[in-house]
């Protein structure tokens, strides 16, 4: 059973290292796969070829028994599909019995984003020369300008920062690079924060009081601080950082954006993960039909 766990090891140490995968997607990875060599483990497999299809369905079995939602079933089988490819390309089988079985079926939540009025006041608390309530702003005026990650912002170096086009270079998943762009707002309020003397030697836009191997604003810090704002503004406890980017993404398309525009802002590699967010403002297609539909009067 050592060669199974060993391998797992290894596919964690590839896809941290080479793929340069997030904290928090290493984290879900180790989990979901520690959670199945668990469940593995009490059949006493002396290699991965005496793992079969059967063994993978009995485990999503076990998870449904657990009452786990479809979304972590999902994740979990996701998790499994992408340790059984790495064994395949490693040649440590032949075939990827896990590419056949099927995810449950999700059910499609809406995004969460806030409206416009709760958006603008959102952005003008605190608005001071305070170093700390001008960083706060900036991260939120930063997640709304430009529907970056949680993961992308508190990563953002000052390097990658240019005010002369307007844009910031962002590391996004799987060390994939794009540009995103930012407006006046923002742009005036990071060069008031570039101006603070706590930045002019910084590496990272957001950096840490004491300096550390990952001198970068962490990420729980950064959910703190938009929690604190988001409260002000609205009573939905399930307003995160996401959430922001859910904003940035539905007024963008409300405005009139093309969904492959907002695409490639957001860097979804599928196009099916942007148009989630054709669907999000009914009370926009509410006005719309009853203003140009003859029945809707």
């Amino acid at each position: 059973m050592n060669m199974i766990k060993n391998k797992i090891d290894d596919f964690l140490n590839y896809i941290c290292i080479e793929k340069k995968y997030s904290s928090n997607t290493l984290r879900a990875y180790k989990k979901d796969l520690n959670d199945f060599y668990k469940f593995i483990n009490k059949n006493s497999f002396s290699s991965w070829n005496d793992i079969k299809k059967k063994h993978i369905h009995e485990y999503l079995y076990f998870l449904s028994v657990k009452k786990l939602t479809s979304k972590t079933v999902s994740r979990k089988l996701a998790s499994i599909k992408s340790l059984f490819n790495f064994l395949v390309k490693n040649n440590i089988l032949k075939n990827n019995i896990s590419k056949s079985v099927p995810s449950p079926k999700l059910d499609k939540k809406l995004p969460i984003f806030l409206n416009q009025d709760q958006i603008s006041l959102l952005l003008k608390l605190d608005e001071s020369s305070d170093f700390n309530e001008l960083r706060n702003n900036l991260i939120l005026e930063i997640f709304y300008s430009t529907g970056v990650r949680i993961s992308e912002l508190v990563k953002i170096k000052i390097k990658d920062i240019n005010l002369v086009d307007n844009s910031i270079r962002i590391l996004g998943k799987g060390n994939k690079k794009r540009i995103v762009i930012i407006g006046n707002y923002a742009k005036k309020k990071l060069q008031d924060y570039l101006n603070f003397d706590n930045v002019k030697d910084a590496e990272y836009l957001f950096q840490k009081a004491r300096k550390s191997k990952n001198n970068y604003l962490s990420e729980r810090s950064v959910f703190n601080i938009v929690k604190k704002y988001t409260a002000k503004v609205t009573q939905n406890e399930q307003i995160s950082p996401h959430a922001l980017r859910h904003t940035f993404a539905t007024h963008l398309l409300n405005n009139g954006a093309d969904l492959m525009s907002v695409k490639e802002l957001l860097g979804h590699e599928d196009l099916s993960s942007t148009q989630i967010y054709t669907h999000v403002n009914i009370s926009e297609l509410r006005k719309s039909f009853k203003k140009a539909h003859p029945h809707a009067k």
